[in-house]
């Protein structure tokens, strides 16, 4: 019998009241390239699967580069070329050959997906069909669960884009996978900031989206009403926002969703600009309540009143979610989180000299399992500043040890966009979510980065996949760059520790080779899928071996069952 395993304990952490230090340096001249403006659009990944941080810039906000980041420290650069006016950008492996593909698009000049070549060295620009759209926000994911990555892409003055992956580097307009329409009947536009997450915690992914609207005053006006698409699990989507609590009648420019409080699901923190932002912690229902008044910076978050980008992650190691805030006017900010659901603000962290950052990605550009910052300034909202280039701001790290996890998916799609990766310890349990594309116009490492304090021992790694696969991995070492693969961990199915056979080759390509350990004879083989979904049955088929054809199995995770006994496999 396959049975699914459960994970329900939740264990909280203690908060902690000292904060680690935190310190950045400006160490931009160490780019290839330190003269380019970016402006909006800019992303960190790995581009070369290398297992380092690379970035991807552009210059004058048209002409798109890669910077590479080498052992040694330095960066080699690849000029990919003239890409027209690029408003919002996202990074995946679209055609699934090892490779991050890059999505660009703007104001009504086509998405263009570029595609890395078999060995990551040179890229093709492809124009993509659809509506022609004016792109702010961009994500890559598997809408439809598919096993293939899809795109979605905002667009400011109608209905936002759906794309369907077909695993093979096309991309083809598909509004069946979502109709992203405003509950309040409208012209649709007004779609800022996206973010696909798995809110309410039920394993499929569900979206927001944060509108905004130039001129409308009206705070129930369905151009600037913030939308949350939750996913009834097939592929179809209701606006629950209002129900969920999580409409704050603003005119909201992006948000994002993270463990603040490391009670096991992801809380958010919405960017307004005619009220104050607002943090939301999640109520494990379904539900969100809205604690900015007692976070300890309400007013520093009524300060910032043309925020652009909020992005989460933890810059000291300490265990705890810290927010990153972008803006147009005002000042940047970096809170850092206190460990009991209020934050402090450590903005002074970055160097005194540090102009207003419009624009920021997230990811480790040095190797040291800390958080950096690559950032870019604009005047207006994507101008670059020709006086104010790119820059990198390098963490200068403590004494708080880490993890860094990469996903690699085999039946998942192959970011394993949309998997959940527990980190258990100590400390109890902290979550993260792969994302490809989130806040607005920017995409952060797809590797997940957790600071444990000064813990050493990490109990165990649980990953929960997109294709309903759990596995749990046992004895990390902290302190180290770590990739998972589909498949290789222990599984939240059963398997027997002894089955009387043995299959080879595993991987398998066409043919899958089943070989008795014993002179018994066994009449009846199932393969079953991870859902526990019958695929293939054989009976009477020999003593010793059998040869079974599986050249029609979808790439993927199975398991193959002789009396009660199993035994995992893989199709390539």
């Amino acid at each position: 019998m396959i049975k699914k395993i459960t994970f329900t304990v939740a264990i909280f952490f203690m908060a902690q009241t000292v904060l680690a230090q935190l310190n950045y340096v400006d160490n931009s001249s160490a780019l290839n390239n330190p003269t380019l403006y970016s402006g909006v659009a800019i992303c960190i990944a790995d581009m070369n699967n290398d297992g380092l941080d690379d970035m991807v810039r552009l210059n004058d906000a048209e002409n798109l580069e890669i910077e590479i980041q080498e052992t040694n420290g330095t960066f080699t650069r690849i000029n990919i070329g003239d890409v027209d006016s690029v408003w919002g950008m996202t990074i995946a492996d679209v055609d699934e050959n090892g490779y991050n593909d890059i999505l660009v698009g703007g104001y009504y000049n086509d998405l263009k997906l570029v595609l890395a070549n078999s060995d990551g060295t040179d890229y093709t620009i492809i124009t993509l069909g659809g509506p022609s759209i004016f792109l702010q926000n961009a994500n890559f994911a598997d809408i439809n669960n598919d096993g293939d990555i899809d795109l979605f892409a905002c667009h400011d003055e109608g209905l936002s884009s759906p794309y369907e992956g077909d695993g093979a580097g096309h991309l083809t307009y598909n509004s069946d996978l979502i109709e992203a329409v405003s509950t309040v009947p409208s012209d649709n536009s007004g779609n800022y900031g996206s973010i696909w997450t798995d809110y309410d915690s039920d394993g499929d992914l569900d979206l927001y989206i944060s509108k905004c609207r130039l001129g409308v005053t009206d705070p129930n006006d369905g151009r600037r009403r913030n939308l949350l698409f939750q996913n009834d699990g097939n592929n179809n989507f209701t606006d629950v926002a209002e129900d969920a609590g999580l409409l704050p009648f603003a005119q909201s420019w992006s948000a994002n969703f993270e463990d603040i409080d490391n009670d096991g699901d992801f809380d958010a923190v919405v960017i307004n600009h005619d009220m104050t932002s607002m943090i939301y912690v999640n109520n494990g229902d379904g539900t969100f309540t809205d604690i900015t008044a007692s976070t300890g910076i309400e007013s520093e978050l009524l300060d910032i009143v043309k925020g652009i980008q909020v992005m989460m992650e933890d810059f000291d190691n300490d265990g705890f979610m810290d927010i990153f805030i972008t803006s147009r006017d005002d000042l940047h900010k970096i809170f850092l989180n206190n460990g009991d659901l209020t934050f402090t603000d450590a903005t002074t962290a970055l160097p005194a000299s540090t102009t207003r950052i419009q624009s920021g990605a997230l990811g480790d550009l040095n190797n040291d399992g800390f958080i950096d910052i690559l950032a870019a300034h604009a005047y207006g909202y994507n101008n670059p500043y020709e006086e104010r280039p790119d820059q990198m701001f390098i963490n200068e790290g403590n004494s708080n040890n880490w993890s860094r996890i990469l996903l690699v998916g085999v039946e998942s799609n192959i970011n394993a966009t949309g998997a959940k990766v527990e980190l258990w310890g100590a400390w109890g349990m902290q979550i993260r979510e792969v994302r490809a594309g989130e806040s607005y116009g920017t995409q952060n490492s797809l590797v997940n980065h957790f600071g444990i304090g000064s813990e050493t021992e990490i109990d165990k790694v649980v990953i929960h996949w997109p294709s309903g696969l759990t596995e749990e991995y046992l004895d990390i070492n902290s302190n180290e760059n770590i990739t998972y693969v589909e498949g290789d961990g222990q599984l939240g199915v059963s398997e027997s520790n002894s089955a009387n056979f043995s299959v080879y080759p595993n991987p398998a390509d066409n043919e899958l080779i089943v070989r008795y350990n014993s002179d018994q004879q066994f009449e009846n083989l199932t393969i079953y899928d991870v859902n526990g979904r019958t695929i293939l049955e054989k009976s009477d088929f020999g003593l010793q071996h059998t040869t079974l054809n599986v050249s029609a199995l979808k790439t993927g995770i199975y398991f193959i069952s002789i009396d009660n006994q199993s035994m995992k496999f893989i199709k390539k």
